[in-house]
């Protein structure tokens, strides 16, 4: 449990909730920061148990003093940093509601991939002002375009958020601490399609691998992926790392 002044605030696998919006199973993991966090493992806190892991040590990304893993990308698979999710990979569904949320202070924005499973089902920085979602259903490609809202750049520690809903529509929008990118028009961009996760800091451990700091990424999906869950955990991550919220 964590507390805030008087208030109680219920928590599952250190993510808040209240009594609509309990992300049970459908946490599909979270990564959450820690201080003296381990190289070779990345502990799950959902109650799924899809740790990060990286046995060689050229490939592991550095522990940060405050908590978080340091990613470098060194354009080689050799020592590039990155870790794959034990166990096998895990799926959204097609037509599935999801939020993807990430706290990070990214050093390139450039084909930077910080989740994915093969080539074909990708989350990454295209750029500072695109984000890219690929997924398996055909292998839709989004890029979304959002520097007319907000810019994802180096050296700024921010929380960022990708917001799949309507089901079978599948419209997707950008948060960047708490501020909303609707995507090319406003009823945002669609995407409906089904990804699964095997990777962490990379394009399928072959290219286009993370450069900066992660300190908190999860995935929730189905039905607790709400806008108001959305929004307890942006005050979260915010008021976490010390964070201005922008909307």
């Amino acid at each position: 449990m964590m507390h805030a002044g008087r208030h109680r605030i219920k928590t599952h696998g250190g993510i808040p909730h209240g009594s609509t919006c309990n992300p049970g199973s459908n946490l599909n993991f979270y990564l959450q920061n820690t201080v003296g966090q381990l190289v070779t493992r990345w502990d799950d806190q959902s109650s799924n148990g899809n740790h990060a892991s990286q046995g060689t040590s050229a490939n592991q990304p550095a522990a940060v003093a405050g908590g978080g893993l340091d990613f470098n990308d060194t354009n080689s698979a050799s020592n590039a940093s990155m870790m794959d999710f034990t166990g096998s990979s895990f799926n959204v569904p097609v037509n599935t509601d999801f939020l993807m949320f990430v706290v990070w202070n990214p050093e390139s924005t450039n084909s930077n991939a910080y989740l994915s499973d093969s080539t074909a089902e990708v989350f990454q920085l295209t750029s500072g002002s695109i984000a890219t979602f690929k997924t398996g259903s055909g292998a839709a490609n989004t890029s979304m375009t959002h520097n007319s809202v907000f810019s994802n750049s180096t050296g700024e520690k921010s929380v960022f958020m990708i917001h799949r809903t309507n089901g079978s529509t599948g419209t997707i929008k950008l948060y960047k601490n708490g501020l909303v990118c609707n995507g090319h028009n406003n009823g945002g961009t669609v995407n409906p399609g089904t990804f699964d996760i095997k990777n962490l800091g990379s394009k399928n451990d072959a290219s286009n691998w993370f450069d900066g700091i992660m300190y908190d990424i999860g995935v929730v999906h189905g039905g607790p992926a709400t806008d108001k869950a959305r929004q307890m955990i942006t005050d979260y991550l915010c008021s976490k790392h010390g964070i201005e919220r922008l909307g």
